[in-house]
């Protein structure tokens, strides 16, 4: 395991563009299931796109040789990514790597707050248009993943918070986010569950490559 970038990023961009169920709020309800779906995918986006700019940050290769000592690390970092149509997303928070070089295992936690600021994404459909985000106030998300000898384990990550919305045709929102992801690496599976934008969200996928 070289680079684990792909750890934080491939499970948000796999999470949201796998959302499907019914609507159970009705704040959310002037959001069809289809652009809640299509918004959830393009918003994800942006956070993966941040995250997967930490580069060397999220290299666990074990520096030192198999001789040398478990560590922990703490790093504080701040993240800005710009959304496909205009404004941006921030993304702060901390990154604590442990690992121990003689027996290849370690972990990763990441606890961090996602502010959207005017983030613009293209709306799909009949409607098209954008839809505008801007937090109210904030995402918080987490992540958590291990290895051992090497080999990746199970990676989990949360993301909870509220943003509103407003669409350029027409229409405003708020939209509420509790998800909780989990991707094993050993199968290539991926499950979420918890709802986005008042929709209930169960689903497992699997990729086949």
């Amino acid at each position: 395991m070289r680079r684990t970038a792909l750890l934080f990023a491939a499970p948000f961009a796999l999470a949201l563009a796998a959302c499907e169920g019914g609507a159970t709020d009705p704040a959310d309800a002037s959001l069809s299931e289809a652009e809640a779906r299509e918004l959830a995918a393009a918003w994800d986006g942006v956070a993966a796109g941040a995250i997967a700019g930490f580069g060397p940050l999220f290299n666990v290769q074990e520096a030192g040789g198999p001789s040398a000592a478990a560590i922990t690390t703490t790093t504080s970092f701040e993240r800005q990514h710009a959304c496909p149509a205009g404004g941006g997303s921030s993304i702060e928070g901390t990154l604590a790597i442990t690992r121990d070089p003689a027996t290849r295992t370690g972990t990763m936690q990441m606890n961090a707050t996602r502010t959207d600021s005017a983030c613009a994404i293209p709306a799909r459909g009949r409607r098209e248009g954008t839809v505008t985000i801007t937090g109210s106030p904030n995402i918080q998300l987490t992540g958590n993943h291990a290895w051992t000898n090497g080999v990746p384990g199970v990676h989990t990550h949360t993301q909870k918070g509220s943003f509103t919305w407003s669409r350029s045709t027409g229409g405003t929102g708020t939209c509420t986010v509790d998800l909780t992801g989990t991707l094993t690496r050993a199968t290539q599976s991926y499950t979420l569950t918890g709802t986005f934008c008042g929709r209930t969200v169960n689903v497992t996928r699997t990729r086949t490559s």
